[in-house]
Order: C-alpha cells, then sequence, then structure tokens
C-alpha cells in the first residue's frame, strides 16, 4: 500500500482489537488492522474514507456501525463471484469497512472462515445490480483500484481508478483543517467555512 498510497502525518488508531473483535463478535482482517495502524481511518483523494473502528453501538456518522446498518438494510450479496453483480450470506454477514462520495458503502462479507480471506463486497445504490463482490481483502481491492486491476471501475466514482497513486488525508487532520477554515483537499480558503445549513 504504500508506494501507491503515502500516508499524510498519519496516526495510529490505538485500537483494542481484542475488545473490538469481542463486541463486533469477531476478529478483524489484518489487512485492515495494519492500515489502521500505519494510516489510521480517513480519506482517499477526498472521493473515498476509509471508517473508523468504532464498536458495533456507536452509530457516529463516520463509524462503521452506521455504515453497517445502511448497507444491511440493503438485499445482501448472495455470491462471490468475482464482480460479478449479485446479490452470500445473510444481512448480518455484511460489515462496511468504507464509504465513497458517491454513496457506495465498501463491505466484507464476514463469516465464521478466516478473516483474511473474507471478500470485498460493494453497495452502488444508484444501480439495479447493487452488489458486487470481488475475492480480495480491503488493502489489495484498494491497490487493484488505484491500479485499474479490475475489469471495470467497481466504484460508481471513478477518481481513484486507475490514478496509480491516491492521498490519504487522517480523519483528524481533515477535521483540523476545516476548523480552520482550510479546505483540506485543496489547501485553499474552504469557501464553506462558517456557513450554517438548514435540516
Amino acid at each position: 500500500m504504500r508506494s501507491v498510497l503515502a500516508p499524510d502525518a498519519g496516526a495510529d488508531e490505538g485500537v483494542d482489537w481484542e475488545a473490538l473483535s469481542a463486541a463486533w463478535g469477531f476478529r478483524f482482517p489484518s489487512d485492515y488492522m495494519a492500515f489502521m495502524e500505519f494510516y489510521g481511518a480517513g480519506g482517499i483523494s477526498d472521493s473515498l474514507e476509509v471508517l473508523r473502528p468504532l464498536g458495533p453501538d456507536r452509530m457516529d456518522v463516520d463509524g462503521m456501525a452506521t455504515e453497517t446498518a445502511n448497507a444491511r438494510d440493503q438485499r445482501p450479496p448472495d455470491s462471490a463471484a468475482g464482480g460479478a453483480p449479485c446479490v452470500v450470506g445473510t444481512a448480518e454477514s455484511v460489515v462496511a469497512w468504507g464509504v465513497t462520495s458517491a454513496a457506495d458503502v465498501l463491505c466484507w462479507l464476514a463469516s465464521p472462515a478466516d478473516p483474511d480471506q473474507w471478500p470485498v463486497a460493494v453497495l452502488r445504490p444508484s444501480l439495479v445490480s447493487r452488489w458486487t463482490v470481488h475475492p480480495v481483502g480491503m488493502a489489495e481491492f484498494l491497490r487493484r483500484l488505484l491500479a485499474g486491476e479490475f475489469d471495470s471501475c467497481p466504484l460508481s466514482d471513478t477518481t481513484l481508478w486507475q490514478a496509480g497513486t491516491g492521498q490519504f488525508l487522517h480523519w483528524r487532520e481533515e477535521k483540523r483543517l476545516l476548523a480552520e477554515g482550510i479546505d483540506p483537499w485543496t489547501g485553499e480558503p474552504d469557501p464553506y467555512a462558517g456557513l450554517q445549513f438548514d435540516d
């Protein structure tokens, strides 16, 4: 990953993996744990957000539980056919680890098997065949996305497709820059800084 995704001041999320695994009821894939230790949670090129590893009871906007609930509300995938539209498993087997700016949700199809063998399932709400399953882990999925090594772009947003490399920005740094009125992705003044929006 380091050759295609340079970290900013990335920060170890300091996750208690034993406690988090007990809360969710499964062990997390080792590539995700390594990603959290080296990069932490955050954005990739203002296009994809790797979610914070929070417990299933934490319904934060940028947490796993909220996006997992969103994905589970959709009909879950039922076939591990590589990249083929499909809809294997139960809703409970779907666990979100990322989201895109186009509202895609990137998930694992969790099973009692070795978590390092869990495939990535992508929910693309804008499509009729909403789910595609890719028989690779999270880090390899990101690498192949940046390298353009799928038959076609697996996401609705093509920003990262065949980009070669991506820019990673830790969520705390993004939050700090926004609070200072700076667009974290351009470094320019944020034109929306200080504006209030009605709900």
